[in-house]
């Protein structure tokens, strides 16, 4: 049970109700708490969705950094996603087990990359060098913001205890803004 009151729909006002239809979750429930933040954290999340970067690495990344946030809603929200990407299920336990051998070059440098970020902020020169044979820079500053941005929503889901929608809340609403 999350450590925090969660609005019902019918407890919102009509600027929270649109941003509660948007993306209909406890995740959203719990932002806007922030009275203020909801707009700006899912207008980000939303332009996540569309940068240069590849789909299949952006969930890659996404699931990658819940298993290391411990951080199960933003796994059960993904997970399903990642395979629409094309990842199966041997290669998210792959993403899980954090093994680098089962991946392609590409990918094992992405790993690296979030392992380092997520885990020592900074990425050494050796991970920076060898991510830099596969992404471009504006792919390189895109991947950084998308590791800050589910770090971020995994500790805040955390730490509040958020608790796990029914089933993964539909993307079909979300557009480019």
């Amino acid at each position: 049970m999350a450590r925090v009151k969660l609005m019902t729909r019918e407890e919102m006002d009509e600027e929270q109700k649109a941003q509660y239809d948007l993306f209909p979750s406890n995740l959203i429930k719990g932002l806007l708490l922030t009275k203020t933040l909801t707009k700006g954290y899912a207008a980000l999340g939303t332009a996540l969705r569309f940068t240069k970067l590849s789909p299949d690495i952006r969930e890659f990344v996404i699931v990658r950094v819940a298993y290391l946030s411990r951080c199960e809603y933003e796994l059960m929200q993904h997970r399903g996603l990642a395979k629409q990407q094309g990842w199966k299920e041997e290669d998210i336990k792959a993403i899980a087990e954090n093994d680098g051998e089962y991946f392609d070059e590409r990918m094992r440098a992405v790993l690296a990359f979030v392992n380092e970020c997520v885990t020592q902020v900074k990425a050494s020169e050796n991970t920076w060098k060898t991510l830099k044979n596969y992404l471009d820079e504006e792919e390189t500053a895109e991947l950084i913001i998308l590791i800050g941005h589910y770090m971020m929503t995994a500790r805040f889901l955390e730490n509040l205890e958020i608790d796990l929608d029914d089933e993964p809340t539909s993307w079909d609403n979300i557009t480019r803004q």
